[in-house]
């Protein structure tokens, strides 16, 4: 049962954690003034459908840590318990920046397979919302308002949206306190205050980031690191790497496409058609008609090359939602955008639901754009479909969001001699692997392990866990075999039809059925007449609790589209596309012999 992408409200999903305690390459940063008196509290909570033992609780701290006065903000974690306690920890962060750590809580907790699940018996899991997101003074703004697609489908941060939120934070924070190093301390307090010797620091994305910067200024209280989708200081100065890494994963997913004899068949001329729409938009805006979220009207609506580089590279991350470009992109070139709108509209939403939009301006406009100069966008930028697009997009917002940049030796590389290890996916759009091979020089006990074709966001192989596992218990990479996932990893298959465009064949009588068993599902229940005994035992009450959590988090149920069925002597499995006002789920549902459904897969 795989429930991905879409129904994850994070950027980076992955599990892991380890103990062990390396000489330091770094000298520690001097601590932080004292914080405010009595600054701890924590109560006993239950995490999750499976109500796991956790602790909730917040940490005060000054905004302003070098004055050691004024404002407090309380920053939230959640300690997941061990199974078997040994004060060991795993400090996890999902990355954005923006997204909050504690809302991966009922996931985890839940979680029964994964890195996660094996070493969970005796670590606890630490999960802290850096200030700013989540519970910790959370910077929320709405950059993409699903009422009014007119906005986000022309400015990735709308001028009027961003100067208001600017000005509602501001008048009660100081924007330029809410970068990565400030939010290290932070997070070196809550360990220092819950009594952890050392973390074991696990992060995704921009969390890997916040890592690499933990390590650099608290280098005694790292035990060993774990990061996918490597995004290290100095090398990588966002946006700047994306123009590059969305043209190397466009072009892969271009050679993949003709590797495959369906999508070759359906769409041969996949990159000259997706030349001819950029080029399009490199002429302007193009209009299109697009259905509203909230009102369910029809309107039309500019699209700019800056929303539609930035959803085909957003859709990269998924490999699900990359399955459909070449479809959504033959149909654009042939004059219908409603494929494409519909993309617009999905990447936008999703990613302003997941994240603290504010805070992510708050970290990049102060530790990224004031250190990218016109010689960098140009040579970033030269020979990608985005070009300049996003870093001007971003240049702009940070124009309204007005803060200090951070001190310029933020962007020194980072030394370090823990153990880390570096997952990085060859098609990752976001964070290329070319910057994991970069920082690694400078990390004494680094190692890298590359997973041909996967991507920012993809459904690892059982053997990037196991490899996990095997780091973790060893303490270290040596002697790991990295290439072991070289061939392991298999990217979904393409799609020859649009969102909307049901396959030939239906039967109705079945659709009937099922879609009466999918309404109980996203209600939480099931009728387990229709299953076999063994996945009726898969779907516990709990799983589908948590199942229809996840999903709600899409939105309204707008249609359920038949996609097709195979057939073979023991069984038959029917997909059907399942349309939500915030993303889509595909449902893979097989019947036996005995015309009860043997397995259900949802994935996004």
């Amino acid at each position: 049962m795989t429930v991905r992408a879409f129904t994850r409200g994070a950027a980076f999903l992955g599990l892991s954690l380890l103990m062990w305690s390396p000489p330091s390459a770094s000298r520690a940063l001097p601590p932080s003034p004292a914080a405010p008196a009595a600054p701890l509290k924590t109560s006993p909570c239950r995490i999750g459908q499976t109500r796991a033992a956790a602790i909730c609780g917040t940490l005060t701290v000054f905004e302003d840590r070098a004055a050691g006065a004024g404002r407090t903000i309380a920053i939230r974690f959640i300690v997941i318990e061990a199974k078997h306690r040994t004060h060991r920890a795993i400090a996890f962060n999902p990355g954005g920046p923006g997204v909050p750590a504690t809302g991966m809580a009922a996931d985890f907790a839940d979680a029964t397979d994964g890195a996660l699940a094996t070493l969970h018996d005796r670590y606890d899991l630490l999960l802290v919302d850096n200030r700013g997101t989540g519970g910790s003074a959370p910077q929320n703004c709405d950059f993409a308002p699903a009422a009014h697609p007119e906005l986000y489908f022309r400015q990735m941060w709308p001028d009027a949206i961003v100067q208001s939120c600017h000005d509602r934070l501001a008048a009660q924070a100081n924007l330029s306190l809410y970068s990565t190093s400030v939010a290290s301390d932070d997070l070196d307090d809550v360990r220092a205050a819950l009594s952890y010797p050392k973390l074991v620091l696990f992060g995704g994305s921009y969390g890997t980031r916040f890592y690499l910067d933990y390590a650099r200024r608290h280098p005694d209280s790292v035990e060993s690191v774990v990061l996918e989708g490597v995004a290290p200081p100095h090398f990588y100065i966002i946006p700047l790497p994306m123009a590059r890494g969305a043209q190397t994963a466009i072009d892969n997913l271009q050679q993949a496409c003709r590797n495959d004899p369906s999508c070759s068949a359906h769409f041969p001329h996949f990159a000259d058609d997706f030349a001819a729409v950029v080029q399009r938009f490199d002429a302007g805006p193009v209009t299109l008609a697009v259905r509203n979220p909230i009102t369910h009207r029809l309107q039309n609506v500019q699209l700019t090359k800056e929303v539609f580089v930035e959803t085909i590279r957003h859709a990269m991350y998924f490999p699900p939602g990359a399955a459909y470009i070449p479809v959504t992109i033959e149909r654009a070139y042939h004059g219908d955008y409603t494929p494409l709108g519909e993309m617009v509209s999905q990447m936008a939403l999703f990613f302003a639901n997941i994240q603290a939009d504010g805070l992510n301006l708050s970290v990049t406009c102060v530790e990224d754009i004031p250190f990218i100069t016109e010689a960098d966008v140009t040579r970033e930028s030269a020979g990608t479909f985005e070009g300049d697009a996003r870093v001007r997009a971003q240049q702009r917002a940070c124009k309204f969001w007005n803060v200090d940049p951070a001190p310029a030796t933020f962007l020194d590389p980072v030394r370090s001699n823990a153990p880390i290890l570096m997952i990085s996916g060859s098609d990752d759009p976001a964070t290329p692997p070319a910057y994991a091979r970069a920082g690694l020089a400078y990390l004494t006990h680094g190692q890298i392990m590359l997973v041909p074709g996967a991507s920012h966001d993809s459904d690892l192989p059982p053997c990037v866990d196991a490899t996990i596992v095997a780091f973790v218990r060893a303490r270290s990479a040596q002697g790991l075999n990295l290439s072991r996932c070289a061939a392991a990893y298999r990217r979904p298959s393409f799609v020859a039809l649009a969102y909307d465009e049901p396959a030939a064949g239906e039967n109705p009588a079945q659709t009937k059925r099922f879609t009466k068993i999918l309404d109980s599902i996203l209600e939480g229940r099931i009728d387990r007449s229709q299953l076999t005994p063994a996945l009726s035992k898969e779907y516990s009450e709990a799983v589908l609790k948590g199942l229809a959590a996840d999903i709600q988090g899409l939105g309204a149920l707008q249609a359920i589209v038949f996609k097709g069925e195979t057939s073979s002597p023991k069984a038959r499995v029917y997909k059907y596309l399942l349309r939500f006002a915030q993303g889509n789920v595909i449902a893979t549902i097989t019947l036996d012999s005995s015309n009860r459904i043997s397995s259900l897969d949802l994935s996004g």
